[in-house]
């Protein structure tokens, strides 16, 4: 079947154009829902997340399970009026629109590349959030009476983006190029800590940054909360560390130290059947006997979206379409892995530091074991919730996505941004720098969007 070609005429100039929608799917968390009748996700309002902001962990996961109903919103006082159809208002712009404006400015010769917006229900498995991009690329080539697209995804977009093209064969051939940004591969870290810490204040936003306070709230500021609101979600589930994750330089990234045995062990490989180990850790779920353990039912939904995300990293493995290329951030503080210094098994071991002010007022006790080797280890309880776990975190990644994950479908590529003179038949993958990459700006990272412009130059010119 021929390409569709377009008359459009400049001056005194007649030129034939060809029409190549460009399709943009965002990160977990990145479009705007729907929910129910009367509630809504919408990271656009700052009065919509200061609300989920002060919900108890329980109601935001009645209202995020997927016994709610969700939709793509398809309306919005931010993108312009004329680009709703495009589905812009469907993903957050405070996150996207500018890229997306960027986007939109580019010209490609005698192309024409409408920009589309494609947000999806990010609570789902993302099997099924793909399903629900494939149609809607199918409906907008249609519209355009066009036979290929370009595609460019940022976080777990990337998944659900893998996902749709290893299952749909049709949308997978209509694809002249596919670009990932920042796409976790192989999970992050950082939902591994938050599995024991919550939403911490340092690694996870300012202690006094309202937007920081925010997030922190909104995820869950404890083990328990943060496993509460997951337990009913499969979609962001799927970001958890998968067993083919390596720390940097293939070194393990999840290690255990004993109180009674003070040596330091790496877990390695850690598998997904080790996240259900009734030892935590490396299990993420406590005791039924501990005080910060779910409670059953809870319990038995964190172990099921476990195996969700087991069954859909086992399935899509390293898939990849043959006409991708991946931008990724790195040089920011990130979460690499994790280290526990496990408490006392013996609630014998914990000595109370003095100076306590006592049960009515002053400071909070703290608590203190000495082991073996002569290290004091201090609590704020004994027996706590995080288990001891000590931050491994270094400038090895986007703050959010570390390198090794994001690198994980072109191992070894981490070529720098070069405009016009890159070689994109042998370079894939492409590794930009600076406080712009951090992971929830770098889609308009000035060498990001360089970088997928020239790819999408080289698509468009002929390059495979």
């Amino acid at each position: 079947m021929n390409e569709p070609i377009r008359v459009r005429r400049v001056g005194d100039n007649t030129l034939r154009t060809q029409t190549v929608p460009v399709v943009f799917v965002p990160g977990v968390m990145g479009s705007r829902l729907r929910l129910g009748a009367d509630d809504r996700w919408d990271p656009d309002s700052v009065g919509n997340m200061i609300g989920w902001a002060t919900n108890r962990a329980e109601t935001t996961r009645r209202l995020l399970s997927l016994a709610t109903d969700g939709a793509v919103m398809d309306t919005g006082s931010d993108p312009p009026a004329n680009r709703l159809a495009r589905g812009w208002a469907g993903v957050a712009w405070g996150f996207y629109g500018r890229f997306l404006g960027d986007l939109e400015a580019q010209r490609f010769g005698a192309f024409a590349t409408p920009v589309y917006a494609v947000g999806y229900d990010w609570r789902q498995d993302n099997r099924t959030s793909a399903r629900a991009v494939a149609t809607r690329i199918g409906e907008i080539l249609r519209e355009h009476t066009a036979s290929k697209y370009i595609l460019v995804s940022h976080s777990m977009g990337g998944l659900v983006t893998r996902a749709m093209l290893k299952q749909d064969a049709g949308v997978a051939g209509k694809a002249m190029g596919v670009v990932h940004i920042a796409q976790p591969a192989l999970g992050a870290a950082v939902f591994y800590r938050r599995m024991f810490t919550g939403a911490r204040a340092g690694p996870d936003g300012g202690a006094l940054s309202p937007p920081g306070i925010v997030l922190r709230n909104i995820l869950g500021t404890s083990r328990e909360s943060f496993q509460t609101i997951l337990s009913a979600l499969p979609g962001p589930m799927q970001l958890m560390v998968t067993p083919q994750y390596r720390d940097t330089g293939s070194q393990p990234w999840l290690s255990v130290t004993q109180f009674e045995d003070p040596v330091r062990r790496p877990i390695d490989p850690v598998s997904w059947d080790d996240y259900l180990r009734p030892d935590s850790p490396p299990g993420l779920l406590a005791p039924r006997t501990e005080r910060y353990a779910l409670p059953p039912a809870r319990e038995q939904d964190v172990r099921a979206r476990i195996e969700d995300a087991r069954s859909f990293h086992d399935w899509l493995q390293d898939y990849k379409h043959p006409k991708t290329w991946a931008i990724y951030g790195d040089g920011l503080e990130t979460d690499m892995g994790a280290h526990f210094e496990l408490p006392p098994r013996n609630d014998r071991d914990y000595r109370m530091v003095g100076g306590y002010g006592g049960p009515m007022g002053g400071a909070p006790p703290t608590w203190y074991a000495r082991r073996s080797d002569g290290r004091t280890l201090y609590y704020r309880t004994p027996n706590p919730s995080d288990r001891g776990l000590e931050l491994v975190r270094r400038d090895d990644g986007d703050g959010t996505v570390p390198a090794p994950s994001a690198q994980a479908l072109f191992p070894g590529q981490r070529h720098a941004v070069v405009e016009h003179r890159t070689d994109y038949h042998e370079r894939r993958q492409f590794r930009v720098t600076g406080e712009g990459a951090a992971h929830d700006a770098i889609c308009h990272h000035p060498e990001a969007e360089v970088c997928l412009f020239d790819i999408m130059r080289h698509v468009l010119g002929g390059g495979q």
